[in-house]
């Protein structure tokens, strides 16, 4: 979805759960060359590790890479494109080798979904109460020979229609995004880059794949936070990372 959307084109594009549209997956492969910009969640990498058999570590290392986010300043993992032609490092033979666990952003296509919150609220109150909203985006391939309804698209890829585990991650990115950015205004470059390592390996790494998924992130969250607010701990557990 276009970072750069502004409320009035989000209300456009909105639909209900029952509204219907169009479309049939030809498996062409287009939307999944020229990509450098399937960002993916924790649960994203939880699925499709577990899906291949994986541990999450494993599958960062072979399938994703990771920037800072330009605005909320966390780490951001996307799936990192290969080939001449970018495409996703997941499509073989022009079929998707985690098709049923497939990044949340490539199930609900053509759908978009977001968190309907008021500016002046996030990064400082509860999204627990949030509202999931979804959207229908510009549609340039497979076929219209298709109908679907959104709740029933959604059914398709087990996507709950109030997700738990999306709205606990915009909460995530919330909070931390804050914390992180307080921090840039105090320490060097090197201790950032160290708190952006503790970031990622606590928000996307460290999992169990035989567990459920939302009990270990908000552990994890847990963690996280209380070493966001003391960098000297955050240092130590640092150190003792990199001797295991």
């Amino acid at each position: 979805m276009n970072s750069n959307m502004t409320p009035q084109s989000l209300e456009e594009m909105t639909v209900d759960l029952d509204a219907s549209f169009k479309f049939h997956c030809t498996q062409c492969g287009k939307c999944c060359e020229n990509r450098d910009d399937i960002i993916l969640s924790p649960m994203d990498i939880f699925r499709m590790s577990a899906e291949l058999k994986m541990t999450p570590t494993e599958f960062s290392v072979q399938y994703c890479r990771v920037n800072i986010g330009p605005n909320s300043r966390m780490p951001i993992v996307t799936l990192q494109p290969v080939g001449a032609n970018d495409r996703c490092p997941l499509l073989k033979n022009q079929k998707c080798i985690v098709h049923k666990v497939k990044p949340s952003v490539c199930a609900l296509f053509p759908l978009g979904r977001y968190l309907a919150i008021e500016k002046e609220k996030f990064g400082k109150d509860s999204l627990a109460d949030s509202k999931v909203k979804y959207l229908l985006q510009p549609i340039d391939c497979g076929d219209d020979s298709e109908t679907h309804t959104v709740r029933e698209w959604l059914s398709g890829f087990d996507i709950a229609l109030e997700d738990e585990a999306y709205i606990a991650w915009n909460q995530v990115i919330s909070d931390v995004s804050r914390q992180i950015q307080k921090l840039e205004k105090t320490q060097d470059m090197l201790t950032m880059m160290e708190v952006w390592f503790v970031a990622r390996l606590l928000l996307y790494l460290r999992y169990d794949i035989s567990k459920d998924f939302l009990p270990q992130m908000q552990e994890n969250v847990s963690c996280l936070t209380e070493l966001l607010s003391d960098i000297p701990r955050l240092k130590e557990v640092l150190k003792n990372v990199r001797r295991a």
